[in-house]
């Protein structure tokens, strides 16, 4: 009988799967925190720092945790969350006594580390010595993701233009393409061109200041100020500071800008500022600045004013490739046969592929197994999103809510059927990537604006509303076993 695994070793290899499924600094924010308590029965237990950080995990990240233990160990789990502070010393003393044992047996395929193999053996983990252009320390005080450079970005016909532009800003900055606005789907390599600019210029151009953020921390800022009382003119003056006083301005994901009009008053007066003073902004969203709808008509034609560089899904020679990419990057013995096995069944984006390579590293590390076709065919075979058609998704919906998939593709406005569309067309979108008017062509000829409303409104309201993020986790657990 295979001996079990502690929670703490099942924990290293979530942390893998999860490491290249999320943002960085997203990961690094609430991931990375996390301690593994324990695993019994079927429930795994994770420890959080306070009351918030439980909170936003359980709300944001519950149900990719439980498909990353799904995708470890073959087995499903329940999730429970609790507090650190709530934990015994004892536990914490062995706790910190594993740690070190682990450190020296398990895989975590990122960069610095090296997979070896010897004749008969298991992958086993070697420190490698790390030689990078970019000072570490320069690189995350800007917080740049030092995996993000041009040199490990694979080109394919997918995101060539996009590629090229940000390589000719990356050279002369403000001197083309200002702004730049590069979009296209999650997990695409929007993120990956952004910090690439943001290396490229600190290493070729160290005299400008750059400064890499994302929408949602510029809108934290911003709100922080505002309620800082008696004391916001101080402080709203230190945060155009801190975003005006820059020669290259990164902002990530605009897509989610609110539609408050000091937010967007705030950031046209920052681009205007920047714009005008000849200093270059480049913008990442996904989808183009005419179909996010909480955008004004003057921030919209500025983010229209330079150039508009769209980067769609990798074929399939392009998949290999950035497998490829990731081995000889992360030094892993990996064989061609098994890098297409993984790139014929994961096609949606780049994120979901080098999560599924390193799943199969996981996996195969804390199992035992070799990492051979036959084995990771039956990996890939669990953890591979299915060809889930809008016909699958609308039935499960529908029969979820107890109503005839025809009421969802009719023009019925009733509160349940009203609910239900939504939801699929929301599922849609997340599941299969379709763009707005194809799926308002599949849903009866829906106009495409009424699609994006309806996907902005589940996509926000399942933020704060619990019940709804449950129905949509358990709706995309029935679909994941179709």
């Amino acid at each position: 009988m295979a001996e079990e695994k502690t929670a703490e070793e099942i924990w290293a290899g979530v942390l893998t799967c999860l490491s290249n499924e999320l943002e960085h600094s997203k990961f690094e924010s609430w991931i990375r925190p996390i301690t593994p308590v324990s695993v019994e029965n079927k429930t795994f237990v994770i420890a959080t720092k306070d009351t918030l950080s439980r909170d936003w995990v359980r709300e944001r990240f519950s149900s990719m945790i439980c498909k990353a233990l799904k995708d470890t160990t073959r087995r499903s789990y329940n999730l429970n969350i609790v507090l650190k502070k709530d934990l015994s010393d004892e536990f914490l003393q062995r706790k910190s006594q594993l740690e070190k044992k682990l450190a020296q047996k398990v895989v975590e395929p990122k960069s610095g580390m090296k997979l070896t193999t010897r004749e008969g053996a298991m992958p086993q983990v070697k420190p490698v010595f790390n030689e990078f252009q970019i000072d570490a320390l320069k690189s995350t005080s800007y917080n740049l993701n030092l995996k993000y450079t041009f040199d490990n970005f694979v080109v394919g016909e997918n995101n060539k233009f996009a590629h090229a532009a940000a390589m000719a800003v990356a050279k002369e900055p403000a001197k083309l393409h200002n702004p730049l606005f590069i979009y296209g789907g999650t997990g695409l390599g929007k993120t990956h061109l952004m910090h690439a600019i943001g290396h490229y210029i600190l290493v070729n151009h160290p005299r400008l200041k750059i400064k890499y953020t994302n929408t949602e921390v510029f809108m934290n800022d911003l709100i922080s100020c505002i309620q800082s009382g008696s004391n916001s003119t101080f402080k709203m003056s230190e945060f155009r500071q801190k975003y005006r006083n820059v020669d290259v301005l990164l902002l990530d994901d605009v897509q989610f800008l609110e539609s408050k009009k000091t937010t967007q008053t705030e950031i046209f007066h920052t681009f205007e500022n920047l714009y005008n003073s000849g200093k270059q902004i480049v913008l990442t969203s996904d989808r183009p600045p005419k179909e996010i709808p909480t955008l004004t008509d003057r921030l919209r034609s500025r983010f229209e004013w330079g150039l508009l560089a769209d980067i769609s899904a990798p074929d399939f020679e392009t998949r290999v490739s950035i497998l490829k990419k990731k081995t000889e990057i992360e030094k892993l013995n990996v064989t061609d046969d098994v890098l297409k096995l993984i790139a014929s069944a994961y096609s949606h984006n780049v994120r979901e592929l080098e999560g599924a390579l390193n799943r199969v590293i996981a996996y195969c590390s804390i199992n035992s197994l070799p990492v051979v076709p036959e084995v990771v065919k039956n990996i890939v075979e669990v953890s591979a999103p299915k060809n889930l058609s809008v016909e699958d998704i609308v039935d499960i919906v529908a029969e979820y809510f107890k109503i005839e998939a025809d009421e969802i593709m009719s023009p019925s406005k009733s509160k349940d059927v009203s609910k239900a569309r939504q939801i699929a067309i929301y599922l849609i979108r997340e599941t299969m990537g379709y763009s707005f008017p194809k799926i308002g062509e599949a849903l009866g000829g829906r106009k495409h604006t009424t699609v994006l409303y309806s996907y902005e409104k589940v996509k926000e309201e399942k933020l704060h509303n619990i019940s709804l993020s449950k129905t949509i986790d358990e709706i995309s657990g029935i679909l994941s076993k179709i």
